[in-house]
């Protein structure tokens, strides 16, 4: 368990890159179109495209994000009830969007962390709630690791590759000189490269 005071500098930071997100979202995100503008773009092409997949897609993640803006924006003043039923719809569309990809597991963890800066009125709990989301994605992304490491494993090509990074590692070290006036860990780099291009060749 990590130390109170860490846990609070955490959470602190965390809350504030939720903060730049929202803000930079805010500044990518266009102005939702007139009546005025929608008018003379309202061809049967334009129509088509409108109801694409993708550009439905497009507009419910401008609501999720305005959503998200408008939510932290006014948190402080909604009713608990209020603030808690859109905390939990806002929490919803984060596993969606996470699980579709459409949000790393970065911007997650700002989010979630924001929410329960936004929602959690004890600061102790809420400390307690940030180690509780820091420990579950750190376990998450320890499962992935192990899951990609066993996958390379089973390589073939990886397997080829670290055959020969061991022997180009010490060809390089043994080298008394550089060519191409690299230094030796450039140089090492660019071999390993190579090789690695050699090893997962088509």
């Amino acid at each position: 368990m990590k130390h109170p005071l860490v846990l609070a500098i955490v959470l602190l930071a965390t809350a504030a890159g939720a903060a730049v997100w929202w803000h930079s979202h805010a500044a990518r995100t266009p102005a939702p179109p007139t009546a005025a503008d929608a008018t003379p773009s309202a061809s049967p092409a334009w129509l088509r495209l409108q109801a694409t997949p993708q550009a439905r897609d497009h507009r419910e993640r401008e609501r999720f994000e305005a959503d998200a803006r408008d939510f932290f924006a006014r948190a402080s003043s909604l009713r608990p009830v209020e603030r808690s039923e859109r905390a939990d719809a806002l929490s919803r569309q984060i596993d969606r969007y996470e699980g579709d990809g459409g949000l790393s597991a970065g911007e997650a963890v700002l989010l979630r962390t924001a929410l329960v800066k936004a929602t959690v009125e004890d600061p102790a709990e809420q400390v307690e709630q940030v180690a509780a989301i820091a420990d579950r994605y750190r376990t998450h992304a320890d499962q992935r690791m192990a899951a990609f490491a066993a996958q390379q494993a089973r390589d073939p090509r990886f397997q080829a590759y670290k055959a020969r990074e061991a022997h180009v590692v010490s060809e390089v070290m043994a080298m008394t000189s550089i060519p191409a006036g690299l230094t030796r860990d450039q140089y090492l780099r660019q071999r390993l490269q190579e090789e690695r291009e050699r090893a997962y060749a088509p």
